[in-house]
């Protein structure tokens, strides 16, 4: 299974798979060491979790930092510094990501997403792990990895920490640069239910913006400073579909908030008051009566 992560190239001979230099460059730009990540298991998105992307695995180096990064590709080359020693790769048959396999972040998740965090396992070998990491404005890098192995580092700035070894599927980065041309730039009113403290404070806002992992949101001028949301704050976002009567809400969490402007980060929906995965039919459907909204166009 491993093997579909290989993009074959010519090698000069010697018989071994090589990875394009020219990706993995793009890659350690958009994932560079120190980045904080968001990651999920097994394409369960409402078991969202966070980490840091803490080295690279390089054919057989353990990679801490990468100064000055070059990807000559008339030269076919990728260099860097790391801690005071230069690198210069022309063949690369191996690259991992490195994220160290405890964070505590799971005690962000509620009861019943613990529950099945523990059934479908996190940064364990062989599951599917999507990593997202933002550098910048609005824009969301998305990756798709596979949990190579799971080791403790003998040695080095982490020694004695387990890790996870993340195989990457270096084509997945181009497709989620295109993937964040499926956003609708959208102007729909929305009710937002704000979770503090047990109990929830009701909020008016506006949808401007919505993806299938992501929604942006403009609260009302008039919303008071203890009624706004914060970081990491579960609410639920609830609006009428265009010339529909059927009424939507989505589950999320504040991934970032500006001024009042809210990105949340989508682990559900709810259905017969449970809270259910936000499957690929539902975000279609959402997507299909959005345009037909006036005020609804693909996101530029």
């Amino acid at each position: 299974m491993l093997d579909f992560f290989k993009k074959q190239k010519s090698d000069g001979g010697d018989g071994e798979s090589q990875l394009d230099i020219r990706a993995i460059g793009r890659l350690m730009h958009h994932f560079p060491v120190g980045v904080k990540v968001e990651y999920y298991p097994e394409y369960r998105k409402e078991l969202l979790l966070d980490s840091v992307v803490i080295a690279y695995q390089i054919n057989d180096a353990i990679v801490y930092s990468a100064h000055g990064l070059d990807c000559d590709e008339s030269a076919g080359t990728l260099e860097f510094d790391d801690q005071g020693q230069h690198y210069c790769f022309k063949h690369i048959s191996k690259f991992r990501i490195i994220l160290p396999v405890f964070s505590q972040s799971e005690t962000k998740l509620d009861y019943v997403r613990r529950e099945e965090l523990v059934k479908v396992g996190g940064l364990v070998k062989g599951n599917s792990i999507t990593l997202m990491a933002q550098l910048e404005g609005s824009h969301m890098s998305v990756l798709e990895t596979i949990v190579d192995k799971c080791s403790i580092l003998r040695e080095g700035f982490y020694a004695s920490q387990t890790v996870a070894f993340l195989e990457v599927d270096l084509e997945s980065l181009i497709l989620s640069d295109q993937r964040t041309h499926l956003r609708l730039n959208t102007n729909v009113p929305v009710t937002i239910q704000v979770s503090k403290r047990g109990e929830y404070a009701l909020v008016n806002g506006v949808m401007v913006d919505f993806s299938d992992r992501s929604v942006r949101l403009t609260l009302d001028d008039k919303t008071s400073a203890e009624a706004l949301p914060k970081e990491k704050d579960d609410l639920v976002v609830s609006f009428n579909l265009p010339g529909q009567s059927e009424y939507i809400s989505l589950v999320g969490e504040v991934y970032r908030i500006e001024n009042k402007v809210l990105v949340v980060m989508l682990t559900g929906f709810m259905k017969k008051g449970q809270v259910v995965e936000l499957g690929q039919i539902e975000i279609l459907k959402i997507k299909a009566n959005l345009l037909q909204h006036s005020g609804t166009k693909m996101a530029p």
